[in-house]
């Protein structure tokens, strides 16, 4: 990405996720990995926008509109997550309510997906928002885009991680902890970008600002908001013979506080 015009270069990497996210959804033979690299450049095309705001574009309805579509595609990417982890957790620690267990976490992830594939067939109704929030970013003012302006928006989210990470940190809370990783998430994709544009804003190094260590703390996260998803779930199926063995397993696996 240039460092002399930063305004094409957003806007070629705002192009390119666009390209991304209808790869992903036009995708056949695994709807599971498309939905979830669906999301992935949802999440970076939008930290991408949150970068490059400025009252010369208009960025608000195009942001809007992937959001809903991100939210659209949450409660499948979920349900496969969960089969993931509970797989993951049998193999490492046995227990006789599992096979039960993942068999109904499977049915419920595919009757998920056949259910949103009978509402939007091959997510072409999804690919048609993202071709029509490609157009919008397309016509944007580009060219008027500083740098002065990608640097402050960088140490507002900077600053928005930090006092997520102070509020989880007293909170404890679930909700305190995931809003946490969204803004550490959106702060590493950001700095990404920055990184790209050789914006220099400072603070390279330090803890909200190292890529890296955000990088893990989203992942830590992450997992952890994963381990809770799947403990509900298991938590409200019927009573079976060992489950209070796995429940068990949960809680031991959490990698954060819970």
């Amino acid at each position: 990405m240039s460092a002399a015009d930063p305004g094409e270069s957003v806007r070629k990497r705002a192009m390119q996720e666009c390209r991304s996210i209808i790869a992903a959804l036009s995708a056949s033979d695994d709807p599971h990995a498309a939905i979830h690299a669906a999301r992935k450049a949802i999440r970076r095309l939008r930290a991408v926008l949150a970068l490059s705001r400025d009252s010369a574009l208009e960025l608000d309805d195009a942001d809007r509109r992937l959001q809903r579509l991100g939210d659209s595609l949450s409660d499948l990417r979920d349900a496969h997550v969960v089969v993931q982890a509970a797989v993951y957790l049998q193999d490492a620690h046995a227990a006789e309510a599992w096979p039960g267990i993942i068999a109904r976490l499977i049915q419920r992830r595919d009757r998920l997906l056949q259910e949103a594939l009978q509402r939007d067939p091959g997510f072409d109704r999804r690919v048609r928002v993202v071709l029509g929030v490609q157009e919008q970013l397309a016509a944007q003012s580009w060219s008027k885009l500083r740098r002065s302006t990608l640097r402050r928006n960088l140490e507002y989210s900077r600053t928005r991680a930090g006092k997520a990470a102070r509020r989880a940190s007293d909170d404890g809370g679930a909700e305190a902890i995931h809003r946490w990783r969204r803004k550490a998430r959106r702060l590493r994709m950001q700095i990404d970008v920055a990184q790209a544009l050789k914006l220099h804003a400072g603070h390279a190094e330090s803890k909200n600002g190292d890529a890296r260590a955000l990088h893990r703390l989203s992942d830590v996260l992450g997992e952890q908001q994963d381990l809770q998803l799947l403990r509900n779930l298991v938590r409200a199926m019927p009573a079976a013979d060992g489950k209070a063995r796995v429940l068990e397993q949960l809680r031991d696996a959490e990698p954060v506080g819970g």
